[in-house]
């Protein structure tokens, strides 16, 4: 549903994008997680067609969408800080969805209404961080999105309320075969609902897999050893980090897990084992491996 092809933009000499290509496959959820300053939001505003990209494109169900304007009104976009008019009330916000967007689905915004209920008398400018997201996600929701953008939309909520809106997320998918594209620092939350993950890095995007091969590219392996292991063998490329207390190593690795487990087994261990990653966990230690420097945020 989301094509990205040699995207490139640059402001000045900065490289903001650098030739990134992805797809989005139709009814699937696709996380976007980078460092702050990695291009993120640059890429996603790219993609809505609010910036134009030096080179390269963007499909949308094969449309590109900085020459077909029209495509838009099938997306949905829940922006980081939302553009509303200020002076608008709630009311008003909601009167201009509903007689722009061709495709504005009443019984749904009257559903998500009782799930998110806000002021309707309030101007824009008075609501907090969280009421604007709120706002955000019910109107675009509401549009009936074949497609549906969100740059940090559970930020300013709170845990029920986010949680609210992570299972809306899934039952759009299940039910409606939305296509959702979303970039959160909170990788907890895309660890519940993404089927991919890409993660971007100095306007690349440096990895772009399903979340299974994630987990199964990136393991920690616990092993017990009556001697010291090999500092050559400690030292392989694929080895991410490695802490020893006593005779206990725990070690991370980054493809090819077996294989290093095959060699542990020569060391005769007492205890050999892996242990599941979180994706925050292997977000830090796969950009502490491209030299980041997020391995040292970890607990020693």
């Amino acid at each position: 549903m989301i094509r990205v092809e040699h995207l490139t933009k640059t402001f000045g000499e900065y490289p903001a994008l650098d030739n990134i290509d992805f797809e989005v496959q139709p009814g699937s959820v696709f996380g976007l997680v980078g460092p702050n300053g990695a291009g993120k939001t640059t890429l996603i505003k790219t993609i809505m067609g609010i910036l134009l990209p030096d080179r390269g494109r963007v499909l949308i169900d094969g449309h590109d969408v900085h020459r077909n304007p029209g495509i838009k009104a099938r997306v949905g976009y829940v922006a980081d800080d939302q553009g509303f008019y200020p002076h608008f009330k709630v009311r008003d916000m909601i009167k201009f969805y509903r007689n722009t967007y061709v495709n504005w689905d009443e019984k749904r915004f009257q559903e998500l209404w009782h799930l998110f209920p806000l002021p309707e008398g309030k101007r824009v400018r008075h609501l907090s961080k969280g009421m604007r997201t709120r706002l955000a996600v019910l109107l675009n929701l509401s549009i009936a999105p074949a497609v549906l953008v969100l740059d940090e939309p559970t930020s300013g909520l709170d845990p029920v309320l986010r949680r609210q809106l992570l299972n809306i997320l899934v039952d759009e998918v299940a039910h409606r075969q939305t296509t959702i594209l979303i970039s959160t620092h909170n990788l907890n939350e895309l660890e519940r609902i993404c089927d991919r993950i890409g993660i971007i890095h100095n306007g690349r995007v440096l990895f772009n897999e399903s979340l299974e091969e994630m987990k199964q590219n990136v393991r920690k392996i616990q092993v017990a050893v009556n001697e010291p292991l090999p500092e050559e063998f400690l030292k392989q490329a694929n080895i991410l980090k490695v802490e020893r207390r006593g005779r206990v190593y725990t070690i991370v690795v980054r493809e090819n897990p077996g294989g290093v487990m095959a060699e542990l087994e020569r060391y005769r261990p007492l205890l050999l084992e892996t242990i599941d990653m979180s994706l925050e966990d292997i977000f830090i230690y796969r950009m502490g491996g491209m030299g980041y420097g997020l391995e040292q945020t970890i607990a020693q």
